[in-house]
């Protein structure tokens, strides 16, 4: 199949690339990465960074999304390039290296697929459902996403996620001038005097201002690492997601009868990590802003509560049922895209390591979707640390193992022609990365197994 695919690359026309124009509605791939992007690691760590720590959290924002791009580029650039996918490079490579990858894919579809699908029962369980457990609703949300996929309504719901995509991104743009112009007004009328809040003023718009800029604990310190680590862990996401843009492009051009070109696969790569990168930001000035400084709450329903009052303490009450839905949309749609893409990524991978399997008549994915289901479900009711820790534990390991991925990643593009090859800046971007991630995930293994300091 991926031998068809590279060759329809070839017989597309200069001319008819040439002739293209970017649309919207040509954003496929690109948009599913923002999809599965803007998930926990927006709603639920961006505004925890923000809350807790308040500005300074930023910076890791920034690095994290500039330290991953070459990684996540390169996924989208291979496949437009070669017709592949980066699990075939990865198995190029060798079984020493495919094996391991095959394993870490299967630890972190299981803590995906929990933390997922929990973050989207607690905001049904504090919209509509209170009085069922989240463990439950998280269980049923899986399955729910796994019988889409079952039945094959992918493309329908993949066009409902580009649309509560853009309505969450509009919300939160809206939410963000309406809290920023709330705080500036009140600065400007009721001026801070000998650092505490002025006297005599009934509005709470000073006191969140100047919340946001005393009283947090500094992200700079050795007490924040572990929670830096877990932050950058899945920010924008883990590093797992530049293989599945290489599916995702690779299943389009399939789907299309037309592979994308690479100035089209980068327009549409870039647009998704774009929008990814600005909402990161807005969810942590709204973090900032908004929530209380201890950061999450203790209950997860609650927590929820607090998502959702960020926009409606603004934007006003009326907005609740509408935020809601779009809140849910895109953590759904995170959910969605994992079930499906992790399955995807290992049925590619067995496939990979036992070719033979290509001919048998079982439901491969659906099989694994089913095994990672019952493995994330074992998880919920066990890890009974709180859904906080669980979240920081998942996010932890991506980050720990995301050199890896790097470094995969770093290998498989030097296969590909010198005229498909990334520009000088990218491909030193790459290497500064990966010293970058290295050396975070080494520092927090020291300090957190070796010296036992944090």
């Amino acid at each position: 199949m991926s031998d068809r695919i590279h060759k329809i690359s070839f017989m597309t026309s200069a001319t008819e690339n040439d002739r293209s124009k970017f649309s919207l509605s040509q954003i496929g791939p690109g948009l599913l990465m923002a999809g599965a992007a803007i998930g926990v690691s927006h709603l639920v760590q961006s505004t925890r960074a923000g809350a807790m720590y308040g500005w300074g959290a930023l910076i890791f924002v920034l690095l994290a999304n500039l330290m991953k791009y070459p990684f996540y580029e390169y996924g989208h650039r291979y496949a437009a390039a070669s017709g592949q996918n980066l699990i075939q490079a990865y198995r190029q490579q060798g079984r020493q290296i495919f094996v391991p990858f095959m394993i870490i894919s299967a630890i972190s579809a299981v803590g995906s697929f929990a933390v997922d699908a929990f973050v989207a029962a607690m905001l049904l369980q504090y919209l509509w459902l209170p009085q069922v457990s989240a463990t439950v609703l998280a269980i049923s949300v899986l399955i729910f996403c796994w019988g889409l996929i079952a039945v094959g309504r992918y493309r329908l719901f993949e066009q409902v996620t580009k649309w509560c995509v853009i309505l969450l991104s509009i919300a939160t743009v809206a939410a963000v001038t309406m809290a920023v112009s709330t705080v500036v007004s009140g600065f400007l009328s009721e001026p801070l005097s000998s650092g505490s809040i002025a006297p005599g003023v009934e509005s709470t718009v000073l006191e969140v201002a100047y919340t946001t800029s005393s009283g947090r604990g500094s992200i700079f310190s050795l007490k924040a690492l572990p929670f830096v680590i877990a932050f950058m862990g899945w920010m924008p996401g883990g590093l797992e997601l530049s293989v599945w843009q290489s599916l995702w492009v690779q299943a389009n051009g399939q789907d299309s009868g037309k592979a994308a070109s690479m100035a089209e696969a980068s327009f549409d790569f870039n647009f998704g990590y774009v929008l990814t990168v600005v909402l990161a930001c807005l969810f942590l000035v709204l973090g900032t802003l908004t929530l209380p400084a201890q950061g999450m709450a203790a209950e997860p329903a609650a927590f929820a509560g607090q998502l959702v009052g960020m926009y409606t303490s603004y934007i006003g009450a009326w907005a609740e049922p509408v935020i809601g839905v779009c809140a849910i949309a895109a953590i759904f749609s995170t959910t969605f895209t994992v079930v499906d893409a992790f399955p995807r990524t290992l049925e590619a991978g067995i496939y990979e390591l036992w070719p033979s399997a290509r001919a048998s008549t079982l439901p491969i994915r659906g099989a694994i979707a089913l095994i990672l289901i019952t493995l994330a479900t074992l998880l919920l009711n066990f890890f009974t640390a709180g859904f906080e820790p669980l979240i920081n534990t998942i996010t932890i390991i991506a980050f720990v193992f995301a050199p890896f991925y790097a470094w995969l990643n770093i290998r498989s593009i030097r296969t590909l022609p010198v005229e498909s090859q990334p520009k000088p800046w990218l491909i030193r971007l790459a290497t500064v990365g990966l010293m970058y991630l290295s050396g975070f995930s080494l520092l927090f293994i020291v300090l957190e197994f070796v010296l036992g300091l944090i």
